[in-house]
């Protein structure tokens, strides 16, 4: 802990002063071209991890067009079609040789795992810094000990023994269930040379950990920075019918698909299929939304349980569905709805950047903390035991007054725009002093400390 503090020390004294930043670092910019390992969930069809990839990548090409980065992710092909850059699968997933499978096999996959360490640490020696830009990776939501979390275990460890800085950019944190994901994940935190939370309630996790973080800001999600389409901007507050944008999202329990509870799925289906079924018999069109490829199975449900109830033959028209392949597509979508019920955090920043009067129905406290920054706090639930009809009365109290939500929530989206430049200024700030120093060294002592 001592070394790393000192580490951190070090980092921070070596960094230029705020003022001449900006010339320093353009000025490094043009003579090296620096060389950024990207880490994170991404090419699984969630719209929002992909999200925070595109944001950040916005900075990082913007200040150095010359930088090389790598992107290790779960789907390579579709991070290259979609943001153009090279990647790798996060994880190995052992030799195409059927003789050298068996062996594997026979091995308990041994010879996998230790490839999957070794590839990792042979990577990282091309780059500079490895980076997990924005999205939760400090919790294990949907994830056994040996899936997401160990993975980013796998990589943080590799980076230190790569003898590369790890950074963490406008993370989300917190909950961590499981015992043996608390602690890699606790490691991984600890490890890293630069952190950055995107609400208290994340970095407020972390301390709980018994991790310093007294010099760990709190900067918005990086998701703020991206662009809003044109005709998401304008408001469709005085349109007639009224169009309701309603977020559906494929959950079932905290643990997913690794231990499903479908009674969880079902009660919300049900609770959800009343909300709209009222909301079309009082003559407004609602317009569906997801924020993963997975919700699809929510939308067919939902349909399903109106047309068994009658509901849906009489009001199809009432009804808009439209394919998403990015987070662009949903705020293209938003330029048709006057206010927003939504359960996907990202869903919610999209409503948000959009300006539209927007309701959560979250299943993590991190709903809840953006909300309250933007003052709407009180027209948050639980979607594990969300009122349905509380959730009509806060539609109607939205709808009394639309406008004056829509200014409330503008001019704290100012206050964000500001934050995320000064997340760009840190971030720039802390790439330059760590490429001052060239082959930056582990901040801790030898792998016997590393791994007590």
């Amino acid at each position: 802990m001592q070394n790393q503090s000192r580490y951190r020390d070090d980092l921070t004294r070596s960094a230029v002063p705020t003022a001449t930043m900006h010339s320093q670092a353009d000025a490094h910019s043009q003579s090296a071209s620096k060389r950024i390992c990207l880490f994170g969930l991404f090419g699984m069809e969630n719209y929002g991890n992909d999200g925070s990839l595109e944001a950040i990548l916005l900075f990082l090409r913007d200040r150095w067009p010359r930088a090389t980065f790598s992107c290790v992710c779960i789907d390579p092909a579709e991070v290259e079609r979609a943001h153009n850059v090279a990647s790798m699968r996060m994880s190995w997933r052992g030799p195409s040789n059927r003789t050298l499978q068996l062996i594997n096999k026979l091995a308990l996959t041994l010879p996998q795992k230790l490839g999957n360490w070794l590839v990792a640490i042979r990577h990282l020696r091309n780059f500079d810094v490895l980076m997990v830009p924005g999205t939760s990776p400090l919790c294990d939501y949907r994830a056994g000990s040996f899936g997401a979390p160990y993975a980013i275990f796998r990589w943080a460890l590799s980076a230190r023994l790569a003898r590369k800085p790890l950074f963490f950019v406008s993370v989300g944190a917190g909950p961590i269930e499981g015992r043996l994901s608390r602690w890699m994940l606790t490691y991984v935190v600890r490890s890293a040379a630069y952190r950055s939370f995107r609400d208290e309630n994340s970095k407020g996790f972390i301390a709980s950990l018994g991790i310093d973080t007294r010099r760990d800001e709190v900067y918005p999600d990086l998701a703020f920075k991206l662009p809003v389409p044109l005709l998401a901007r304008s408001s469709t507050l005085t349109s007639q019918p009224v169009t309701i944008g309603v977020g559906l999202i494929d959950y079932n329990g905290w643990h997913g698909h690794a231990r499903p509870d479908d009674s969880i799925y079902q009660t919300y289906l049900a609770k959800m299929t009343h909300f709209v079924a009222t909301l079309l018999e009082r003559g407004y069109r609602i317009r569906l939304l997801v924020g993963e490829s997975a919700d699809q199975r929510a939308i067919a449900g939902l349909q399903a349980a109106l047309w068994h109830r009658g509901s849906l033959p009489g009001a199809a028209a009432q009804i808009v569905v439209e394919p998403v392949g990015r987070l662009d597509d949903v705020m293209r979508q938003l330029a048709d709805t006057s206010i927003v019920i939504a359960s996907r955090f990202h869903n919610i920043i999209c409503s948000l950047k959009a300006g539209r009067p927007t309701i959560s129905v979250g299943y993590q406290a991190k709903n809840d903390a953006l909300m309250a920054k933007f003052g709407l706090d009180r027209f948050c639930q639980h979607i594990e035991h969300f009122d349905t009809e509380l959730l009509l009365q806060q539609v109607t109290e939205m709808l009394r007054n639309p406008v004056g939500y829509e200014d409330m929530i503008k001019c704290k989206l100012m206050e964000f725009e500001e934050g995320i430049r000064d997340q760009e200024r840190a971030l720039a700030q802390v790439l330059f002093a760590a490429a001052g120093r060239g082959r930056v060294p582990a901040r801790s002592g030898p792998l016997s400390h590393i791994l007590r």
